[in-house]
């Protein structure tokens, strides 16, 4: 027996949960591209109305009402997570994966509910190095990076593109960690990028990732968002533009 073979295949699972929910893989018409949504930001998006609930890829995917080719979903939490989640989406048939989630501020002219695009973040997961991509840094798809950039410059958002750092221990940051991601450009922090890209690199597949700034770290402490209006605001217009991005 072949010790590497991998034990089962993503696409057999979701063969046999499509099946036990009374769908077939082969017949079933998937979105080429699915926006995975952090926890609030998929509850903003469900209370829109823009979307109905088709299979269980991934968690549940919605389609868009106006637009079969675009779903959403609600995004799983943490590295390995979002990995695995990725992992049933691609089987499914998906072709482009973008996470909009949330994140912490690392350079000191960031302002809570400012918009970071990133072009890849550099790694402190396991994710990457099992499969077989034991690099320091993970980039996005650069054509689809440029797609989201252009999506947000017709709004309001004030935004910025650049790199960022995935950690899986977020309550095992240093200060000297802090400085040296500073150093090599890291706009903000976050717990689920680098295990979404590394899935997009394997299964050939287009990634990239909007993140929200949720608080930010200097040298006096934590300056928390979450109280005031700033971070609704920018859920709020990212929403709308993603929305009006798929109607035909």
């Amino acid at each position: 027996m072949d010790r590497n073979r991998v034990l089962t295949e993503p696409k057999d699972l979701v063969r046999l949960e499509l099946k036990n929910a009374g769908f077939d893989l082969d017949k079933i018409e998937v979105p080429e591209r699915v926006f995975l949504l952090a926890d609030s930001i998929y509850d903003d998006m469900l209370e829109k109305n823009c979307g109905t609930y088709k299979y269980p890829i991934g968690g549940r995917l919605y389609i868009f009402d106006n637009n079969s080719n675009v779903g959403f979903v609600k995004g799983q939490m943490c590295a390995p997570a979002i990995a695995t989640q990725a992992e049933d989406l691609i089987a499914g048939g998906v072709k482009e994966l973008i996470h909009i989630g949330f994140a912490g501020g690392l350079q000191p002219d960031l302002n809570v509910g400012q918009v970071i695009i990133t072009k890849g973040a550099y790694n402190d997961t396991a994710v990457p190095r099992l499969y077989g991509f034991d690099y320091d840094f993970i980039e996005t798809a650069e054509s689809l990076t440029d797609q989201l950039e252009a999506l947000l410059k017709t709004s309001s958002i004030y935004m910025q593109k650049g790199k960022h750092w995935t950690t899986d221990a977020g309550y095992h940051e240093t200060w000297g960690q802090v400085l040296d991601y500073r150093a090599k450009g890291a706009l903000c922090v976050e717990m689920e990028g680098v295990g979404l890209f590394t899935i997009a690199k394997y299964r050939n597949c287009a990634a990239s990732a909007i993140y929200i700034i949720t608080d930010v770290l200097d040298e006096n402490g934590w300056n928390l968002g979450w109280q005031g209006t700033e971070i609704d605001n920018t859920v709020d217009k990212i929403i709308e533009r993603v929305i009006a991005s798929v109607k035909i």
